[in-house]
């Protein structure tokens, strides 16, 4: 059987054209965004501006993957300080390098 490529996969589109993913993020963020605009008391143009940051960053999280380059980034960090060879290889779960073949450590 053939496996299909992650970004041809079928989503199912549940409400309004949204995956189950993206509407769990438009749940979470939806009260902070309410409660802000409706229930704090300051002037309009207080209230809209702070209402931003939750929407852009529910945005970011619905459609643009802000999980994933999260996760990145944070990986990115972690292991931007790894110079030795040895660490190198335990970080990414190498086992041994020879000429041009990686082995895999979780085979060994």
């Amino acid at each position: 059987m053939y496996e299909i490529p992650q970004q041809l996969a079928y989503k199912e589109k549940i409400v309004f054209g949204l995956t189950f993913p993206q509407l769990t993020y438009a749940f979470l963020f939806f009260p902070i965004v309410f409660s802000l605009l409706f229930k704090l008391k300051a002037s309009l143009e207080v209230r809209i501006f702070l209402a931003m940051f939750p929407a852009i960053l529910a945005s970011g999280f619905m459609f643009f993957d802000l999980s994933t380059h999260l996760k990145n980034w944070y990986t990115w960090f972690k292991l931007r300080e790894l110079k030795d060879p040895e660490k190198i290889k335990q970080a990414l779960g190498i086992g041994d390098i020879r000429e041009v073949f990686v082995e895999d450590d979780k085979k060994k």
